[in-house]
C-alpha cells in the first residue's frame, strides 16, 4: 500500500482478495499519509482483512466507489464517510460492523444533490480485466458510472431503526439493509427517493405496515421485504405488486396480493381467539352456575325442614299426609298384585 501511494495518478486501485486474514491498512501505517489524491475506485473487498474502517480514508476526496464487502470488519460505521464530496457508491456488505445507521451517511453530496462532478463522471473511463473464454484477460474500456450509485450494508450487526433523514439521498439507485437486526417501521419518507431502484429490507426486525407513500416509486430491480414482523395489507394499486410473493415471504401477519391469502388471515386468526375467549368464559362462568345450584338446594331444604322443626302443627299434618300417601300405595299395590294373580289362575 505504501508503495503504491507514491502513484499520483492512479485513478482505480483494486486489491480484491488480495490480503487473506490479515489487518486492515491502519492509521499507524499511513503516517504522513498525503497518497491516493486522485484515486476514484477502491475495492479491497473478499479479503478477510480484520479490524475497523480507518481514518486514513476521510482524506480521499476523489474516492467516488468504496468497496469493503466481505471482510472481517467490526466496529462502527463512521460518520466522516458521509463529508466525502464525490463517493457515491459505498458497499459494506458481509462484514461484521455493529451500531446504528449514521445520520450524517444521509447527507452524502453526491447522493443529496445534482452537481457538475456528475457529468465529469460519465466522461471518465478505465480498464478492468475481464477474463472471457480463456487464461488471459481481455481488457476493456468501461465508464465508471456503470456502478450503482448507492449505499449496500447488508449481512452486517447493525440495530437501531432506518433514520427518516434518509429521504435527503433523493438520487441513491439502491438501497440494500438485509440480514441486520434492524427494527422499528419502514420510514414514510422513503417514499421521496424517487430514483430508487432497489430496495431490500428483508430479514431484519422491522415491523409495522407497508405504507400506501411507497405507491409513487417504481422499483425496477428488486423489492424485498420478506422475514421481518410486517403486518396489514399489502397497498393496492402498486408497482411492488408486481413481485412474487417470495418478497413478502416471513411474514405471517400480511396480506394482500401477490400473497396468496388475499382477504387477510388476521379475520381467521381473531375468530379463533374470539371462540377460545367464549370457551374460557364459559368454563369460567361453570363453577358459579353449580354454587348458585347448591345455594339454591341447601336453601329450598332448609326451608322446608326448617319450618317442620320450628311449627309443631305442621310437622304433625306434614306427617299424617305422608302416612295416608303411604297407606294408598301399599292399597292400590296389594289390589293390583290379587288381580293379577287372579287372572294367572284363571
Amino acid at each position: 500500500m505504501k508503495i503504491l501511494m507514491s502513484c499520483k495518478s492512479l485513478h482505480v486501485l483494486l486489491l480484491t482478495s488480495s490480503f487473506k486474514g490479515e489487518g486492515m491498512p491502519a492509521d499507524d501505517d499511513m503516517v504522513d499519509f498525503d497518497g491516493f489524491q486522485n484515486l476514484l475506485f477502491l475495492s479491497l473487498a473478499r479479503s478477510d482483512l480484520i479490524g475497523q474502517i480507518p481514518v486514513w480514508l476521510s482524506k480521499l476526496k476523489n474516492l467516488e466507489v468504496l468497496q469493503l464487502a466481505f471482510n472481517q470488519i467490526t466496529g462502527p460505521i463512521p460518520s466522516w464517510l458521509g463529508t466525502l464530496p464525490r463517493l457515491f457508491s459505498i458497499t459494506l456488505a458481509h462484514n461484521r460492523i455493529s451500531g446504528e445507521f449514521p445520520k450524517r451517511l444521509c447527507r452524502l453530496p453526491r447522493l443529496v444533490y445534482e452537481s457538475n462532478i456528475a457529468s465529469q463522471v460519465e466522461t471518465f473511463e478505465f480498464e478492468l480485466p475481464i477474463t472471457s473464454g480463456g487464461s488471459h484477460p481481455i481488457f476493456l474500456s468501461h465508464k465508471l458510472s456503470f456502478v450503482l450509485g448507492g449505499i449496500d450494508l447488508s449481512n452486517n450487526n447493525l440495530d437501531g431503526d432506518i433514520p427518516i433523514e434518509i429521504c435527503q439521498l433523493q438520487l441513491i439507485l439502491e438501497l440494500d439493509l438485509h440480514s441486520n437486526p434492524f427494527s422499528g417501521i419502514i420510514p414514510d419518507q422513503i417514499s421521496n427517493l424517487n430514483n430508487l431502484d432497489i430496495l431490500d429490507l428483508s430479514v431484519n426486525h422491522i415491523s409495522g405496515k407497508i405504507s400506501s407513500s411507497l405507491v409513487s416509486l417504481n422499483f425496477l430491480g428488486a423489492f424485498n421485504v420478506l422475514y421481518n414482523n410486517l403486518q396489514g395489507p399489502i397497498p393496492t394499486s402498486t408497482h411492488i405488486q408486481s413481485f412474487n410473493a417470495a418478497s413478502f415471504e416471513g411474514n405471517p401477519k400480511l396480506y394482500g396480493a401477490p400473497l396468496p391469502n388475499e382477504c387477510g388471515p388476521n379475520k381467521g386468526i381473531d375468530a379463533e381467539y374470539k371462540n377460545n375467549k367464549d370457551v374460557d368464559n364459559r368454563l369460567h362462568q361453570l363453577p358459579w352456575f353449580y354454587i348458585f345450584a347448591a345455594l339454591g338446594f341447601i336453601v329450598g331444604f332448609l326451608g322446608v325442614c326448617g319450618t317442620l322443626v320450628i311449627n309443631k302443627t305442621w310437622r304433625y299434618t306434614y306427617f299424617q299426609f305422608i302416612d295416608s300417601v303411604q297407606d294408598r300405595l301399599y292399597a292400590m299395590v296389594t289390589v293390583h298384585i290379587k288381580m293379577i294373580n287372579k287372572r294367572l289362575r284363571g
